[in-house]
């Protein structure tokens, strides 16, 4: 299928099964842009006294905040190698910043971009794979960018504010377990303690704790690909995802979950968050998060996790 300025073409069911399969699946895969070149087409052409594009990027995080309930997550499937991915990023970084805690954001970087004389430096296939995953559950025939997914329950277009700001208030009116979470930092690792409530309606179901360490911030110059001459700017990048311990929540729907998440040294700690949410392993539903900045993490004095 093609598009004012980009084309999505499907997927074998197999396609990333193998090394060859996911070279061959890699190289078939393209941007689409079609959604978000109507909607700024749509701006360059609308009268004066129409929003700026900053101001709509404002006004949906405003709307975003307003909308209640419980942390909502938004991942964002993007790369830059995509030269629609940046109105999606800027959205993204609109919403972490100004929506927080109503909203956790999460930039996945995917590596299927990484060609044409550029590799994201954010990118991996892990990401790639979870894109994958994600576009198996929702029923796709193929996986683009940028694309969002609202608490692994509704996919967009990453720009397209419109049908994602309801989502998000939609996501946030369904039940949902509270997670509060304890951090101690060092300079390798981060330690965390995650305490999980579930209200009744979640009780019965299998659901695993996944921690995530994003870094905001982060600018490159980049020099070649779709967006070769530009700086960008991308916040709420996942640095590492790791899935916690079994839930053993019971009766009183209470559990406690620890984990050791490692850092890098090229890694910013005063620009490094967590986030913790509850998923689903087999619908990829999310059913809960939470997110805190490292800043504000306790130091480590000793041991490991405990």
């Amino acid at each position: 299928m093609t598009g004012a300025s980009g084309s999505i073409e499907a997927l074998p069911a197999g396609a990333f099964g193998s090394s060859a399969g996911w070279s061959r699946a890699a190289s078939r895969i393209f941007c689409i842009a079609i959604v978000t070149a109507a909607v700024w087409l749509g701006r360059a052409n609308s009268p004066a006294g129409a929003p700026s594009r900053g101001e709509t990027e404002r006004r949906a995080a405003s709307s975003a905040t307003a909308s209640g309930g419980h942390a909502v997550v938004v991942e964002l499937f993007t790369s830059q190698g995509c030269s629609t991915c940046p109105p999606a990023d800027r959205l993204l970084s609109k919403l972490g910043e100004q929506a927080a805690p109503r909203v956790v954001a999460l930039a996945f970087h995917v590596d299927f971009w990484n060609h044409d004389g550029w590799t994201d430096p954010f990118s991996s296939r892990e990401w790639t794979e979870r894109q994958v995953a994600y576009a198996r559950a929702f029923g796709l025939r193929q996986v683009y960018t940028p694309q969002a997914v609202i608490d692994g329950a509704a996919e967009f277009v990453g720009s397209d504010a419109d049908r994602i700001l309801p989502a998000i208030a939609a996501a946030a009116a369904r039940p949902a377990g509270e997670i509060s979470l304890r951090l101690e930092a060092s300079a390798s690792k981060v330690l965390v303690d995650a305490e999980v409530a579930l209200p009744e309606a979640l009780r019965g179901r299998k659901l695993e704790v996944l921690f995530a360490v994003c870094e905001t911030g982060l600018v490159t110059s980049v020099e070649h690909g779709e967006n070769g001459g530009s700086v960008l700017r991308d916040d709420y990048v996942v640095r590492s995802l790791r899935t916690g311990p079994r839930l053993e929540a019971g009766a009183s729907g209470r559990a406690r979950a620890k984990i050791s998440l490692p850092l890098s040294k090229g890694w910013n700690p005063s620009r490094l968050g967590v986030a913790a949410f509850l998923q689903d392993p087999r619908s990829l539903e999310i059913c809960g998060a939470t997110s805190q900045s490292l800043a504000g993490a306790s130091p480590t004095l000793s041991g490991g996790a405990r």
